[in-house]
């Protein structure tokens, strides 16, 4: 694949799991690998091979019989700086290729509240010994909540090593209220591999998390009601690496997963994901819940399996209730500076007009308003808008009304003004509504304010690939020119390294 053009931001987002490498404006990552490292067991076993010091990524996983694999980041957190270098210096070098950096942006991923230290020595390798053109490290929430197009919302984001619930606002997480669970596809496998155990399925194999990451990926689901689960049949036939198969009972497929809401069962006195949805709630203004709940996001590899939209929806509708009645948006009125104000426009005067009455032409250029032939009204007039004062009522004489202030007869008989002087008339009386019909006639209906089920304002969105959502918002957003001011040089790192922390909200 070719380079794209000096300037093009480069996307580094590196998991616990898994790197995704590429550039601004691409739909998917050019690259993909597992964030793991490996160096060899046996130094006899590698006399005649081109030994590496360091195996990373694909490289490792293929190798991992004869090398120690650890994994650099665990929980977010970086473990071991010097394979973190050894990954990147594999990004640059091995994987992108790209003779001068200097000429190339980097956009970032980074977890929310990193140490001030950690994040501007991340800063610091990048400037200094890679010598990227500029820098901008941005939250990863704020980067899935965009890949869908929207800048406010809940980001419910799991990945394999911590679940983020994130409440976002006009592009701005709010910090006091995020929840952070030590719950993701770790433990998820973790307990896979407890229930496997309990049915006497023992993987031993030096490959054992990869064969159960790929049991989960590939057969775990959330079932709506954990209690009575979907009837399947009673085992699964697995095949393992070496060619042998194992059987696997059908029920462990949907409660391997059900630690993300019991998470008692691995012993975890945390909340839930639905719980935490609550929980950072409670700590923003009721005034926001409805922009909140009614925009939902989930990314992260870890909610993949199917069902779990469902079964979160139906958890939180059961929960909303604790918070009590929530607001409906109130619609803005534009304040009176803002509208626009009504012109006069000036009237055409007639020099001279045809009577509607008898047809005679009249000249108009004296100011005249009535027929001199028939003596009947040509201008008709202008009514007031507002409060008018109700004339008399008109005399009916031999059928016709007869306008009480000009004596002339009014042929229409629905008509509430004289349509020769311009007089109102009253309007008739209503009769009064009988009192038995009053008290029949069921009490009206108040509007209200407040939605009246927790299902009328839950509204998720799912992008196409979990997994890819953060890389996917990064894209979008790199390949904004608006954006492309908002990365740090060197130059201004040094001067300032508050310049890193950029509110990118501005943006929006």
């Amino acid at each position: 694949m070719a380079i794209p053009l000096p300037g093009t931001p480069i996307i580094v987002d590196i998991g616990s799991a898994y790197t995704k490498i590429g550039f601004a404006g691409e739909p998917s990552p050019r690259f993909l690998f597992p964030t793991i490292t490996g160096t060899e067991k046996y130094k006899a076993v590698m006399v005649d091979v081109s030994a590496r010091n360091i195996y990373i990524g694909s490289d490792a996983s293929k190798m991992r019989g004869v090398l120690k694999i650890k994994h650099p980041i665990e929980r977010g957190a970086i473990m071991d700086w010097d394979d973190y270098y050894e990954i990147l210096n594999y990004i640059f070098y091995s994987l992108l290729r790209i003779e001068n950096l200097s000429h190339y942006p980097v956009l970032y991923t980074e977890p929310p509240f990193v140490q001030r230290e950690t994040k501007e020595y991340i800063a610091r390798v990048l400037y200094e010994t890679h010598r990227v053109k500029s820098l901008i490290m941005i939250p990863t929430p704020i980067l899935s909540l965009f890949s869908v197009g929207l800048t406010t919302g809940v980001v419910v984001e799991s990945g394999d090593g911590t679940t983020w619930i994130c409440p976002i606002l006009g592009g701005e997480i709010v910090d006091q209220s995020v929840q952070k669970l030590t719950l993701a596809g770790t433990d998820v496998n973790q307990h896979l591999k407890n229930l496997l155990m309990r049915e006497g399925i023992n993987i031993e194999s030096s490959a054992v998390d990869e064969i159960i990451k790929d049991i989960k990926e590939k057969n775990c689901f959330f079932a709506l009601d954990p209690e009575h689960p979907p009837k399947l049949d009673e085992s699964f036939s697995f095949t393992m690496p070496d060619g042998s198969n194992i059987n696997i009972p059908n029920y462990i497929f949907h409660e391997a997963p059900e630690v993300l809401f019991k998470p008692n069962l691995l012993g975890y006195n945390i909340l839930n994901i639905p719980q935490a949805v609550i929980n950072s709630l409670q700590g923003i203004d009721k005034y926001y819940w409805s922009d909140l709940l009614s925009h939902i996001m989930i990314s992260g590899g870890n909610l993949s399996y199917s069902g779990f939209e469902e079964r979160l929806r139906s958890e939180l509708v059961q929960l909303i209730p604790q918070l009590g009645k929530i607001p409906k948006p109130k619609i803005v009125k534009t304040s009176r500076e803002e509208r626009q104000k009504m012109k006069l426009k000036e009237k055409s005067q007639k020099k001279e007009d045809t009577c509607p009455h008898c047809g005679t032409l009249v000249d108009l250029t004296d100011g005249k308003e009535f027929c001199p032939s028939c003596n009947g009204r040509i201008v008709l007039p202008e009514l007031s808008i507002g409060s008018i004062k109700l004339g008399t009522n008109p005399k009916i004489e031999k059928g016709k009304r007869t306008c009480p202030n000009c004596k002339k007869k009014v042929e229409d008989e629905d008509s509430i003004f004289c349509p020769y002087c311009g007089k109102s008339f009253p309007l008739t009386e209503i009769p009064e509504v009988p009192p038995e019909i009053v008290k029949n006639t069921p009490p009206a209906r108040e509007f209200s304010g407040f939605y009246e089920s927790s299902e009328e304002v839950i509204r998720f969105f799912v992008p196409e690939h979990l997994q890819f959502a953060i890389f996917n918002g990064a894209s979008i957003l790199g390949s904004l020119p608006s954006f492309q001011s908002l990365f740090v040089t060197h130059e201004q790192f040094q001067s300032n390294s508050a310049a890193l922390y950029k509110n990118i909200s501005e943006i929006f």
